[in-house]
């Protein structure tokens, strides 16, 4: 159950993410290719919006979630992992009992259609949402991004070393959400951004790769207004869970060669189910990719 605290006393708040942020031992464990790299007590839910140049509304928006923990954050689109998990259980069941499969017909490209009003259980393996898992360490400013979009084949990873972020504060307020917000400014390979962060919640930490201020971002969007995250809940977790982190990574790759291969990626498939009859089709329409990092 989600608890929004955007009603509860600022003290309170900030009392309880002091603690949650002390330096603990962390504890390492494995289950079923899953590691433990800290725990949370916070988590923070973003509404993440993307517009293209030429409109004035969003063409994608998902509710993205960012678990915060003594050192090290997850950000990541719940709703997309839970879809790709139970497709992805499906497929592997698909597998396991091949010999049932009458007929398997594979709609590629020019024959692709859509597959949602066809008799059977019709699932999407879209592109859809965001299927990168973003890690932090707050401590280190090392940063891991995990993709598994291309559902099951390979899982990438590419790290990097971000160096602190040039963040420029200003003495204008707002208020947002009832807390009292203040504004910051920021150049980040090749886009300009404009964040609001809150001293109330005590945790140097913002959705994706943004992190660095003297509080928690609770809105940041970059001066072009094509990408913006902007708070709309807060957990406060009584009993700490656990950060997972994949251990399932076949391909490390750079974050310009990762760049290239989300650029060539397609905008994924549909999977009908029909007893024994079993139809892929690609998507029939186009994905089209815009980067947040220009350089």
């Amino acid at each position: 159950m989600v608890t929004c605290l955007l009603g509860l006393s600022m003290n309170t708040i900030a009392q309880n993410v002091k603690k949650s942020i002390e330096n603990k031992p962390i504890e390492n464990v494995n289950i079923n290719n899953l590691e433990t790299v800290d725990y949370s007590t916070l988590k923070c839910y973003y509404l993440f919006s993307k517009k293209k140049e030429s409109s004035d509304r969003p063409y994608s928006q998902d509710t993205m979630a960012l678990e915060i923990g003594s050192k090290i954050s997850r950000f990541y689109d719940p709703a997309r992992l839970s879809r790709d998990s139970i497709l992805s259980d499906r497929i592997n069941n698909m597998k396991n009992i091949t010999n049932d499969i009458r007929k398997m017909t594979i709609l590629k490209e020019a024959d692709a259609k859509d597959l949602s009003n066809m008799q059977g259980t019709v699932s999407s393996s879209s592109n859809d949402g965001e299927s990168c898992q973003i890690f932090k360490d707050r401590l280190s400013n090392r940063v891991k991004l995990v993709d598994y979009s291309i559902l099951g084949r390979d899982v990438f990873l590419y790290e990097e070393q971000i160096e602190p972020f040039q963040w420029k504060i200003s003495n204008e307020t707002e208020t947002i959400l009832s807390y009292s917000c203040q504004k910051a400014t920021l150049h980040f390979r090749g886009r300009d951004y404009t964040a609001w962060f809150t001293q109330e919640i005590p945790v140097s930490d913002g959705p994706w790769k943004f992190m660095g201020l003297p509080g928690l971002i609770i809105k940041v969007e970059d001066n072009q207004h094509l990408f913006s995250f902007r708070l709309t809940g807060i957990q406060q977790i009584k009993n700490k869970i656990p950060i997972f982190y994949t251990g399932k990574v076949t391909i490390r790759c750079s974050r310009k060669d990762f760049e290239k291969l989300k650029m060539k990626q397609g905008p994924g498939k549909q999977y009908n189910f029909n007893g024994g009859d079993v139809i892929i089709s690609d998507f029939p329409k186009k994905y089209d990719y815009t980067p947040m990092e220009l350089e």
